[in-house]
């Protein structure tokens, strides 16, 4: 099967289009080899490497900044135990600066990533509303964190998974949930009536933001275990990731953290909410963890 070629005019729902258009920067001369075919289903995992796993752990804020995360060292240890299962090199760094943490991505951006199957971060910090969340003596938007992953500027990532999870607030408002029940439980019934040799892809493929809260809600995190997200993420992975692929494993999380948890509060206003972690993905294949032979 051939792209189609589009001969025709375009029409634009913008009318703004034409002189609010951006001239697109020229890409280089030479093409990216992935390491995937275009009809894949599955990214390949079977490289010498798993990859680098990069804990960004927030517990500490200077003075004014954000009060501290008790709690987060709980959920460096699971990341750290989960992750290592899964044939990771984990890493972690602890109360960065914002520029402490553009040094570390750019550096991670220009790393030779060719041997290895994907690349995962983790951030575990304080956020607000609109995609901002806190180093240690500033915020800033969380976008900084994963566009140098993009296939124009960290080609030996092109055709990868770029997996990146932010545990942190998104915002101030809470969910207190409704009062669901099934129809079962009332014994109710109900009936419901040929390849190119050469393509492009879109820079932005391949991307994972997972998220521990919707846009606009609280996170929860409990001072001595840990967050309700990283906690059950990791334990779902545990268990699972020999049976189901990663976006499986995302929608049991999800599923556990809707129906399983709510807050224990000492202020009324803040007892009995609940959480629903969120994602957004251009994934274009199946993350399957195969296991590596040195495991």
């Amino acid at each position: 099967m051939t792209d189609t070629v589009v001969t025709h005019p375009i029409a634009y729902d913008d009318e703004e289009w034409e002189r609010n258009f951006i001239v697109p920067t020229q890409p280089d001369s030479h093409a990216v080899k992935l390491p995937v075919r275009k009809d894949d289903t599955c990214y390949k995992m079977d490289h010498k490497e798993r990859g680098k796993c990069v804990i960004f752990n927030h517990d500490e804020f200077d003075p004014g900044v954000a009060h501290p995360r008790k709690g987060s060292k709980a959920d460096v240890e699971a990341i750290h135990r989960t992750f290592k299962k899964l044939n990771f090199t984990v890493e972690e760094h602890r109360n960065c600066s914002y520029w402490e943490i553009q040094n570390i991505i750019r550096e991670l951006a220009k790393d030779d990533h060719v041997d290895r199957d994907c690349i995962c971060i983790f951030m575990l910090t304080h956020g607000t509303d609109k995609g901002y969340i806190y180093a240690k003596d500033d915020s800033y938007s969380l976008t900084e964190i994963w566009k140098p992953f993009t296939a124009d500027k960290c080609s030996s990532l092109a055709g990868k998974p770029k997996l990146f999870f932010f545990q942190a607030c998104r915002g101030n408002q809470l969910d207190s949930g409704i009062t669901a029940f099934t129809a079962q439980s009332f014994r109710m019934s109900e009936t419901d009536s040929t390849d190119s040799p050469f393509y492009k892809i879109p820079t932005h493929a391949d991307f994972l933001l997972a998220y521990s809260t919707m846009e606009g809600f609280f996170s929860w995190r409990d001072t001595e275990e840990g967050t309700w997200y990283i906690q059950c993420l990791c334990d779902v992975i545990e268990r699972n990731w020999r049976k189901y692929d990663l976006s499986k494993m995302l929608t049991i999380t999800a599923r556990i953290i809707a129906n399983d948890y709510s807050s224990s509060h000492e202020n009324p206003v803040k007892n009995n909410q609940k959480q629903m972690p969120s994602l957004t993905s251009t994934l274009t294949r199946d993350v399957i963890f195969l296991p590596k032979n040195n495991y």
